[in-house]
């Protein structure tokens, strides 16, 4: 019998935060305690990898909010990848994971990716005694809907009404952020200020793209930098430079007051580190 997932097993609670739905579960993979630790204790075992020098965590290290600091992911043979490591947190809302549009819908069959995939090798998974992969893959998947965290100063100025959580730089940076002028929020949008969202509540949602390209959350932008798909901007401050210049369209033409509140606000939307038991 699949870890956890018999008739009997117990259901998780979800503890989500103020304005999170509850996030859409496949029917063929139930979401249990013990499910999700047996992929909390997978995501971090070097097992998963051809050599046992690479975990989930090698490339979504919680310390840096699951990503990896890098401009491009580097797989277990040291090999370059075309594409920046994304943050995992909130991924639960995801309509389409990866940077492309032929990226999977649903994140058991994201999570086939890494552990299979040779162009470039990324885990190369040799397979654990005693598991079968399908169980490593939706253990895996539900460890990481688990990874659902808004408790950054602006989540405590919007949803507590703390009105000392963020500065007043941030908040001019929240109503330009929030302008047509800028039209940041265009993209960046809703609770996870991402692309399109999927739950209990919206279930069918289809996903977006710009040239190509699926549209980030920017929740913690502030500690996950190098930035865009390719990792090819190294800061904050240069991102706002580039869509300053018309980088995706027309000059914003911002004064350094108003580009300094812009980083205001998107350093107010880093949440508390993860620890490494601290997913609940």
């Amino acid at each position: 019998m699949p870890i956890a997932q018999g008739a009997n097993a117990e259901s998780w609670q979800w503890q989500l935060p103020a304005g999170f739905p509850p996030p859409l579960v496949p029917a063929d993979n139930r979401m249990t305690p013990a499910k999700v630790a047996v992929g909390e204790r997978l995501f971090f075992d070097k097992r998963l990898s051809i050599d046992g020098s690479y975990s989930c965590a090698s490339c979504h290290d919680p310390g840096r909010a699951f990503t990896d600091g890098l401009a491009v992911a580097i797989g277990v043979t040291g090999e370059r990848h075309a594409r920046n490591t994304p943050t995992l947190i909130n991924a639960a809302y995801n309509v389409s994971f990866g940077w492309l549009a032929d990226a999977p819908r649903t994140l058991e069959d994201q999570h086939r990716v890494p552990l299979h995939n040779t162009n470039p090798l990324e885990l190369g998974y040799p397979g654990i005694d005693g598991l079968a992969e399908d169980e490593v893959v939706e253990s895996l998947a539900s460890y990481v809907r688990t990874l659902i965290r808004a408790d950054s100063p602006f989540d405590r100025y919007v949803y507590y009404g703390d009105q000392a959580a963020m500065s007043m730089l941030a908040r001019e940076g929240l109503e330009l952020f929030l302008s047509p002028r800028t039209g940041c929020s265009a993209c960046h949008r809703g609770f996870t200020l991402s692309g399109p969202v999927r739950h209990q509540l919206v279930p069918d949602a289809e996903p977006e793209f710009h040239d190509g390209i699926r549209t980030p959350t920017l929740r913690n932008v502030a500690v996950t930098a190098p930035y865009m798909h390719d990792g090819s901007i190294a800061t904050l401050e240069a991102v706002i430079e580039f869509y300053d210049r018309g980088g995706r369209g027309q000059p914003l033409d911002l004064s350094a007051e108003e580009h300094a509140a812009l980083i205001a606000f998107l350093g107010s939307l880093t949440d508390a580190p993860f620890a490494r038991d601290d997913n609940r």
